[in-house]
């Protein structure tokens, strides 16, 4: 019998949307953009700066290759679309379909847009309260001896995962290939996480552990995991399990594969 996991955590208001970067519309990348230029603007632990440390330099609260990659991952993404959410209401983290593109979105490429610099292109590392920023190297998609996107084959076999842990492990070497085929500050932990692009892979990532969940309902973590709380704000594995109490979805998630979340 799969376990009940009820959640504490406070939903939205309004249920919004997650969309492929691809199909956003004008305004919607306008605001994404808007959004993330705020962020960057804020020096303090509302800005973009202090978010992107919890992942690499300075905190490295991050997880990888345990069984809190996932959890960790959604709750981080949820953490930082609401300091988004704080400058710009409404906006929503896009993904970046690698399974389909074998290219990086343009949104992330061009140097400027609309007539000033483009927020979601990596310019600079500034590391949370250090004072100093240092630029940052171009990206080298396609450099590194990593498989060459789309990733479509390795995907489905990630979905074909019968059980949390097999899924997570599968998805995840997918996630460590597409850093490295980015290349430049994408390929380290320490510093991924300054560069706006690593959100757009993320939430394909979390995308892919909804769709799986989608399909698998009832396939949870193992129980020992559901009450560890996640570094540094203590939500538990257990509450990040449902997205849409974490008050968000994925655009097209219910096309994919019926069925209600874990």
């Amino acid at each position: 019998m799969a376990n009940q996991v009820p959640t504490t955590v406070a939903g939205r208001m309004t249920l919004h949307h997650r969309r492929s970067v691809g199909k956003l519309t004008a305004p919607q990348l306008r605001d994404l953009r808007r959004a993330f230029k705020a962020a960057m603007a804020i020096e303090d632990d509302r800005g973009f700066w202090y978010f992107a440390g919890w992942h690499g330099i300075p905190f490295a609260w991050c997880e990888h290759h345990t069984e809190l990659f996932l959890p960790w991952h959604r709750a981080y993404l949820y953490y930082f679309e609401l300091a988004l959410h704080a400058q710009v209401p409404g906006v929503s983290l896009p993904w970046w379909d690698w399974t389909t593109s074998g290219h990086i979105p343009r949104a992330y490429t061009v140097k400027t847009a609309n007539g000033s610099q483009n927020p979601l292109f990596a310019r600079k590392l500034h590391v949370y309260r250090s004072h100093t920023s240092d630029p940052v190297g171009d990206r080298e998609p396609g450099a590194a001896p990593v498989p060459p996107l789309p990733y479509k084959s390795r995907w489905d076999r990630a979905m074909r995962a019968t059980s949390f842990t097999e899924f997570s492990q599968r998805i995840e070497a997918i996630h460590d290939d597409v850093h490295v085929w980015v290349g430049g500050i994408m390929s380290s932990i320490d510093t991924a996480a300054y560069d706006p692009l690593f959100y757009a892979h993320h939430v394909m990532i979390d995308r892919a552990w909804r769709i799986w969940q989608h399909r698998n309902p009832g396939a949870l973590p193992r129980h020992g995991l559901l009450d560890v709380a996640l570094r540094p704000n203590g939500i538990t594995v257990r509450q990040v399990l449902d997205v849409k109490q974490l008050g968000y979805d994925y655009a097209g998630t219910a096309s994919h594969a019926a069925g209600p979340t874990a």
